[in-house]
């Protein structure tokens, strides 16, 4: 089956179940240089600020921030377009998928990752693995997510209060499937519910937490640094807010999006909770 991934969680998922997908979104992992069916329409490298600014504009607008390169896409002859209908802003949207190839010779099945908790995760993978035929690698892959969440340490006898922010400029508190990552690695958040959007607020609302996780969506580590470099040379708000509270960046990559690693993300935060060190490549205190 020829497959072409419109986001990064799909083309993490699809390597996890062995398929290697034959075209991918300019914001996927692409070691292999397969070709890039898609492209942003907001310049990369601005602050943060500006990209909220102008990511709610086009939104305003009705406009799309991503663009498909149908040209590139129709030499692909895929059978398989992997999109997600969770966030309008992190990729391609299923409609505009749909669109985009409604006038192919043979249009290829849209599937969306619609998964905005754990649960659905795994429902996720199940529809991923049926499409592929390899139920048997999807149901193996889910077991070993179950089984990586199984083995964490008990919660602290007191869980400490949690912010997690995976933006910046201006501050939003993660929502969606972080809630229950944090509820897992042992923490109480304050934040929105589990399952319901990212939520921004003014940084004189940011919750009274003891301890603050960070890792902004579509950021390295490094970017991250930096980004945060670049808002205290500012003089934001950020240092005000963190004094006397502990605080950490973390890398985005199992939190952004809900694959298989956020097994991964949430060993981190609990050996973080427990006063416990991490690799460098994971975590840094701030």
């Amino acid at each position: 089956m020829r497959v072409v991934s419109l986001v990064p969680s799909g083309t993490l998922l699809l390597r996890a179940l062995g398929l290697e997908p034959v075209g991918v979104s300019h914001s996927c992992p692409n070691p292999q240089g397969v070709p890039v069916v898609t492209e942003g329409l907001i310049p990369k490298g601005l602050p943060q600020e500006e990209i909220d600014r102008r990511v709610r504009e086009a939104h305003g607008r009705g406009e799309p921030l991503y663009k498909i390169r149908g040209e590139v896409l129709a030499v692909l002859e895929a059978d398989l377009l992997v999109s997600q209908g969770v966030c309008q802003v992190c990729a391609v949207t299923p409609q505009q998928a749909a669109l985009a190839t409604a006038f192919f010779p043979r249009p290829p099945r849209v599937l969306e990752l619609r998964g905005t908790q754990l649960e659905g995760l795994f429902l996720d993978i199940r529809a991923l693995a049926q499409a592929l035929d390899v139920e048997e690698r999807g149901r193996h892959l889910a077991q070993e997510i179950r089984e990586g969440l199984s083995r964490l340490p008990p919660p602290p006898p007191r869980r400490p209060s949690v912010a997690f922010l995976e933006w910046l400029d201006p501050p939003y508190l993660g929502g969606h499937w972080v809630p229950e990552l944090v509820a897992l690695a042992g923490g109480r958040y304050l934040g929105p519910e589990p399952g319901t959007p990212s939520l921004r607020v003014d940084p004189m609302d940011l919750p009274e937490a003891e301890v603050v996780f960070m890792a902004f969506c579509g950021y390295s580590l490094e970017e991250a640094l930096a980004a945060v470099a670049d808002h205290r040379a500012r003089g934001g708000y950020l240092d005000r807010y963190l004094r006397g509270r502990q605080a950490y960046l973390v890398d985005a990559g199992p939190f952004q999006a809900l694959t298989h690693r956020v097994a991964e993300g949430v060993w981190t935060l609990a050996h973080l909770l427990r006063g416990k060190g991490v690799s460098p490549h994971l975590a840094r205190p701030l």
